[in-house]
């Protein structure tokens, strides 16, 4: 089990302290300035005192909304560790992800595919992680989902060498134009990754894959 995570400051948490700390040294030198006024003003045109509960106010107002903001982390804090949690219940799992590359793994790779639309004979080309075409093989355009098996070997027979795989088809409808065919694969999650920037990603044998790119989780 692997579960990879990064431990980096929240600057959201610094931002708000920083603006606590400002509002506190503002906040004080208003109460100086405040005191000093109403000691040396002239007693016969005092200062209208609506001007300084104003202040107040409008000081109490930003001490509210920094109040809200920490609120507002503490929640979205304990919605990541919560997602963190479920992220981790999958490893293990065996998924189906969406994706057009699988592992060669002791002479077997395999694919599920769909071409619904197409008509004829699909092209289905096998390529190495340099994009070299290794296989070709040609299959019916039949609707609905279908699977192929590669047993690793290339168009001479040669044992290919284990290792990610990428299946490219080519189809045709019946009017000539290019359909896009949905592939998936299915491997077993072996660890998570958050990431510097706390993001999940989906380690399997293939490598590293985005969290939507599954399709479904299986037991």
């Amino acid at each position: 089990m692997t579960i990879i995570n990064s431990s980096l400051t929240n600057p959201t948490d610094a931002s708000s302290a920083l603006s606590r700390a400002r509002l506190s040294d503002n906040f004080d030198t208003f109460l100086s300035l405040l005191t000093a006024q109403l000691a040396n003003q002239d007693p016969l045109n005092p200062v209208d005192s609506a001007q300084f509960t104003q202040q107040l106010v409008q000081y109490s107002q930003v001490e509210q909304q920094i109040a809200t903001n920490d609120k507002l982390a503490s929640l979205l804090s304990q919605s990541a560790a919560a997602g963190s949690a479920a992220a981790v219940s999958f490893i293990g799992k065996t998924a189906v992800f969406t994706s057009d590359v699988a592992r060669l793994s002791d002479g077997a790779a395999t694919w599920n595919y769909d071409i619904t639309g197409a008509s004829g004979t699909a092209n289905i080309s096998i390529r190495d992680a340099n994009g070299r075409e290794v296989y070709s093989e040609n299959v019916v355009a039949e609707n609905g989902a279908r699977t192929f098996n590669w047993d690793g070997r290339d168009m001479s027979g040669r044992a290919m060498a284990d290792g990610p795989y990428r299946i490219v088809i080519t189809a045709k409808d019946a009017n000539g134009g290019d359909i896009q065919a949905a592939t998936t694969v299915q491997e077993t999650i072996t660890g998570i990754d958050f990431g510097t920037a706390g993001v999940a990603t989906v380690m399997t044998a293939t490598g590293v894959r985005a969290f939507d790119s599954i399709h479904a989780v299986r037991n």
